[in-house]
């Protein structure tokens, strides 16, 4: 695939101007030993500035037929009966929650590996939490752990699809039917991944997706919900039609926010100023620092992620389904490419089997030493990201210890194989990630 197919999948035809973007949407062909890789590539979505004026000129910013379009192409792509739009992938946690009718007490089994908005969010609503140990292959929920935690008293299970590959789902569907209680499968992160052909998101009672800007979609916000019942739909479209509507604040705090996040993921902004701050920036506690870890406890919260999804974002989603398959070859190849010139000295996050696809929306390895690994790839000019995922069982007191949640804490790094990358800069980070792991 080339750069310039790979330009036209990311930022629409003709792409952004740089005004637009602040130099985000440019192609930039680069050294790729010489210049340094940022951990993600954020992109904002094809003609966003633009879309946002036009859409307000034409006064359908807010609502509009955008968003039951765009609804039902997302359930016909995951082949569920229903879609529904939220405001954020938390907040369609909390809807299907309502939704379902469940009851403060009610026992909710999360993964002790994953994101820990889930569990706080279980835990605030009143419902009895649970934890099930991860397992390493997919570093999803294990079947086995979920079997001997599940009881007459659970109302409902939540499986985490990690970084693109989907978790053991159809054996912990079979599970959980068979005790009865609701399947909810938290997709954030797997948009286009399947097991045994069926799409992830289609297996339990709900399933929502993410479509935060460094998301496969990515509309600034927002999210969906997809479920196996119309009554079901209907409920949670009930929930969120009490939630008030966003405004022209909502929309510039936005644009700006993630034009500047893709502005300084921009691998001319990043070299220029952004690489050395991160690798000059003074450690906190046990060597850490800020910059390099995904998660930060002020971000549990359902702060800024309420309010209805809009007919704007609606837009942008629908466009980015229509360009993502280029995007999703490209991510594909790069990630398979890295795993395959490293898997003799790296462990690596897999399928569970061949009739397994993944999205490797981010390329997951494994380092006993992942902190002197991560910190040695940065003076070489690749930046890593950690500590994304959490063992949330670890933020409760009284919680029996989870060894594989903790290991998965311990041990993994996200390396960058991310579409806009080119071959040669994919078998620079394997170059200099074997240099690293061979010197440590």
């Amino acid at each position: 695939m080339t750069d310039e197919e790979v330009r036209e999948a990311a930022f629409g035809h003709g792409g952004n101007s740089l005004a637009e973007v602040g130099c985000a949407a440019a192609v930039f062909d680069y050294d790729a030993q010489a210049m340094a890789i940022a951990r993600q590539r954020i992109t904002l979505a094809p003609a966003s500035w633009r879309q946002a004026v036009a859409s307000l000129a034409k006064g359908d910013l807010f609502e509009g037929e955008e968003i039951s379009k765009l609804e039902q192409a997302f359930a016909d792509f995951i082949r569920v009966p229903e879609a529904v739009g939220v405001p954020s992938a938390r907040a369609g946690l909390r809807f299907i929650f309502q939704a379902l009718d469940l009851q403060p007490g009610d026992e909710v089994i999360c993964s002790a590996f994953g994101y820990p908005i889930v569990p706080f969010l279980v835990k605030s609503l009143g419902f009895d939490l649970k934890f099930a140990d991860c397992e390493m292959t997919t570093l999803g929920m294990d079947p086995e752990a979920l079997r001997e935690m599940i009881s007459e008293r659970t109302r409902a299970v939540i499986v985490t699809h990690l970084y693109g590959v989907p978790c053991q789902v159809d054996k912990i569907a079979e599970i959980t039917e068979s005790q009865g209680a609701h399947l909810i499968e938290d997709c954030a992160h797997c948009y286009g991944a399947s097991v045994g052909g069926r799409k992830a998101g289609a297996f339990g009672s709900a399933a929502y997706f993410s479509f935060e800007t460094s998301k496969m979609i990515n509309t600034m916000g927002g999210g969906m919900v997809t479920v196996d019942d119309t009554a079901l739909a209907e409920r949670i479209r009930e929930v969120g039609r009490n939630e008030p509507q966003k405004d022209l604040g909502w929309l510039s705090k936005r644009l700006f926010k993630t034009t500047f996040e893709a502005t300084v993921t921009h691998p001319l902004v990043f070299n220029l100023g952004v690489y050395q701050a991160l690798r000059y920036a003074p450690r906190g506690k046990e060597g850490e620092d800020r910059f390099a870890s995904g998660y930060h406890g002020d971000e549990v919260s359902m702060a800024g992620r309420l309010g209805k999804f809009t007919n704007y974002q609606a837009k942008l989603g629908a466009r980015q389904m229509e360009l993502i398959a280029p995007l999703s070859v490209r991510r594909n190849e790069n990630a398979q490419r890295l795993i395959g010139q490293l898997e003799d000295v790296v462990r690596f996050q897999q399928p569970a089997g061949p009739d397994v696809t993944a999205n490797y929306m981010l390329v997951t390895a494994l380092f006993e030493n992942m902190r002197q690994v991560s910190r040695a790839l940065l003076q070489k000019g690749v930046d890593t990201k950690h500590l994304y995922m959490r063992d949330c069982s670890g933020m409760f007191e009284g919680e029996a210890p989870f060894p594989n949640a903790a290991r998965a804490e311990r041990e993994i790094l996200h390396l960058p194989a991310y579409p806009q990358l080119s071959t040669a800069q994919i078998d620079s980070i394997a170059t200099k990630t074997r240099q690293v792991v061979t010197a440590l």
